[in-house]
């Protein structure tokens, strides 16, 4: 099936300009003037960009794969010293935290009606029940309010252990 110049582009996904380079660079066959066999030109550019694709990932030279290791090497080394200095948590210590911490709040709140049940019998006065609830309501929420750094040192702590096995390995000389 022969299309025009338009259509493959539009195929393809290139622009007509590319078409004419790729057409050049015997790519894609052309049948006749602005003309295109469908199926071949398909073939053919499809296993142009495989090759590119293969010859970009074989192109990186050593010194390129060893400076991106350096370079998450240096990353890996910011992130620790962030979480040493308790700029950075773990997301599985902020969720064990939270976890505890939600279930102590749920816990607490769901203690409420138990606790105030007797304080409250026989009292007539809106004010001082509205003030008995609000205060219970306002010490349980205050649980959760309570951030403390400490809670999340002996997690980093654990980190920065593991942290130095891992340098310790990748230090260790390698042969090439």
């Amino acid at each position: 099936m022969n299309v025009n110049t338009q259509t493959l582009a539009e195929c393809l996904g290139v622009s007509k300009r590319q078409i004419g380079k790729l057409t050049e660079d015997g790519v894609i066959v052309r049948v006749s003037r602005g003309s295109y066999d469908l199926g071949v030109s398909i073939k053919g550019y499809i296993e142009f960009r495989i090759a590119g694709t293969k010859s970009k990932r074989a192109g990186r030279s050593l010194e390129s794969v060893k400076t991106e290791h350096e370079l998450l090497k240096m990353r890996k080394t910011e992130l620790h010293v962030k979480l040493m200095e308790g700029q950075l948590h773990r997301a599985k210590d902020v969720e064990q935290i939270w976890t505890a911490m939600a279930a102590a709040v749920k816990g607490r709140l769901l203690g409420i009606p138990v606790k105030l049940a007797p304080q409250l019998e026989g009292l007539e006065d809106r004010a001082e029940i509205q003030k008995k609830i609000a205060r219970e309501v306002e010490d349980a929420l205050n649980e959760i309010a309570a951030y403390d750094p400490a809670d999340y040192a002996t997690s980093a702590q654990e980190e920065q252990e593991e942290a130095a096995k891992e340098d310790e390995e990748d230090e260790t000389p390698q042969k090439e």
